[in-house]
């Protein structure tokens, strides 16, 4: 059953980090307490689901999806505009 629990909270933290990345268009200009943030919640999920996916082949590939999903997260940060016009979200 923990195992199950835990194998729930790793996609959570998949969904986490797909709810960052539109926060990251969405918003013009944060502030350094929003980066804390925002860092600070994606090391933590970054960490729990690294430890949590290793093992079985589906938990690998989730695990790879995770790392895209990161890769994307720091896309919106640095070229949010290309991901506004992409998704046609008015800034």
């Amino acid at each position: 059953m923990k195992k199950i629990l835990y194998f729930i909270l790793a996609i959570i933290t998949l969904a986490y980090v797909g709810v960052l990345c539109y926060a990251n268009i969405a918003t013009n200009e944060p502030t350094w307490i929003y980066y804390i943030e925002l860092y600070g919640g994606l090391v933590i999920a970054l960490a729990y689901a690294a430890i949590n996916f290793f093992g079985s082949p589906l938990k690998i590939v989730l695990f790879i999806l995770l790392v895209l999903a990161v890769v994307v997260l720091v896309l919106t940060i640095f070229i949010p505009e290309f991901f506004r016009e992409l998704f046609g979200i008015v800034a």
